[in-house]
């Protein structure tokens, strides 16, 4: 028998980079899980999910909050939600499940993702050179999420404050992206 123990490993490393009104970090503490919405238990789903944690099913490309903060839902997809909360278990899926307590199908994604923060005062202007979408505040809202291309990586963007989005990629483009806004920031700041 060996001595061997498989161990966890962000994709980026955690890292985390200080630039003059701009931030880049890596998200480690948060799992992210699809919720699938079966047509036939739809409003069973969206009963027990309200009952149990104030949560509301989001319409396509905004989110939803827990009363209590914990869980973002994210809408991308007709039939589907994908939960963003903390959790750094190995049973994201079974944790979801029980907190929201409704008749779906739960499948942790959390370590399909490379998932990075950028934030500060100029992660706007920093993303407008890389992202094809209108970011302003008017058109892209605290909340909102979408699906898109940036630098020809598939991503998906979302707003979680003023001046702070998460952006997600397939882990193995974690540090493409990672470098597509190292250098937009380089050329911006």
């Amino acid at each position: 028998m060996s001595d061997y123990e498989l161990l966890p490993e962000s994709p980026l490393g955690g890292v985390e980079i200080e630039l003059d009104g701009f931030n880049i970090t890596e998200v480690t503490d948060k799992s992210l899980v699809m919720v699938a919405l079966p047509r036939d238990k739809y409003s069973d789903i969206e009963s027990s999910i309200d009952k149990s944690c104030g949560l509301k099913l989001p319409e396509m490309e905004h989110s939803t909050e827990s009363k209590d903060s914990s869980i973002t839902l994210w809408r991308l997809q007709k039939n589907q939600v994908l939960a963003y909360f903390t959790y750094e278990g190995h049973d994201a899926e079974s944790h979801l499940s029980s907190q929201l307590n409704a008749p779906a199908y739960y499948t942790d994604q959390s370590d399909t993702w490379a998932m990075i923060r950028v934030s500060g005062n100029r992660s706007r202007d920093v993303l407008e050179r890389i992202c094809p979408i209108d970011l302003s505040p008017e058109v892209f809202s605290v909340g909102r999420v979408s699906r898109t291309i940036m630098e020809h990586i598939g991503t998906i963007i979302f707003r979680d404050g003023d001046d702070s989005y998460v952006l997600l990629t397939m882990r193995s483009f974690g540090r493409s992206m990672l470098h597509a806004i190292e250098v937009s920031a380089d050329n911006v700041l």
